[in-house]
């Protein structure tokens, strides 16, 4: 269990909890984590709170006084979504799910590759599908009037396909879909995954067989 720093109680920080910062976020950057984990770990050694320690964060990358050695490029969290982002990013995620691709796919590559970019694309989108139903649904009906592939994130089946569709789907489309699913998925669960489909493939092979 760890102890809590004794530490200055005062809103000032001291040396010791700013070096301390710089090295949980260090440790952030090199595990690929969020900076949520630094500063909650920070809290949990300083007692702090955790969005104060966040604050001081954003504060002090903003003046400059961030270490050379810390990245600071994923000090973007806060910059909020325009109206424009938040249709692009409707658009783009509801047309991905129409082609088969997943969400954290389809994020991943909004975000260019970066992983800080694609969470916060990715926790928008769920923020959206919770507390503004209506917004997706208006751009849903936008899309299905421009004759644009789409998919309802409310219809929880509709990425099951019924099984007629399936057994007459091209084999050439069903391993584009696939891939495209397990293209989203981090190593360890892409595996589990296609070693899934290749198991159900193995289970329905002797029924299709003359």
């Amino acid at each position: 269990m760890s102890q809590v720093l004794q530490l200055p109680t005062h809103n000032g920080w001291s040396e010791e909890e700013t070096a301390l910062l710089w090295q949980e976020v260090r440790a952030c950057c090199a595990q690929g984590q969020p900076l949520r984990a630094a500063f909650d770990r920070l809290a949990a050694r300083t007692g702090r709170k955790a969005n104060s320690i966040r604050n001081y964060y954003y504060a002090a990358v903003k003046a400059g006084q961030a270490p050379e050695d810390v990245p600071t490029g994923r000090a973007l969290p806060f910059q909020p979504f325009s109206s424009e982002e938040i249709d692009l990013l409707l658009r783009e995620v509801l047309m991905a799910q129409g082609k088969g691709i997943s969400v954290r796919a389809c994020v991943t590559a909004m975000g260019g590759g970066d992983r800080s970019a694609a969470l916060r694309l990715q926790n928008k989108y769920r923020a959206l599908l919770k507390s503004h139903p209506d917004r997706v649904r208006s751009v849903l009906e936008e899309l299905r009037s421009e004759g644009l592939p789409c998919a309802d994130p409310f219809q929880r089946a509709r990425s099951l396909p019924r099984e007629a569709s399936l057994r007459l789907a091209p084999a050439e489309a069903l391993t584009r879909r696939i891939a495209a699913r397990a293209e989203g998925m981090d190593d360890a669960r892409s595996r589990q995954y296609l070693d899934l489909c290749l198991q159900i493939a193995d289970l329905v092979a002797p029924a299709d067989a003359p």
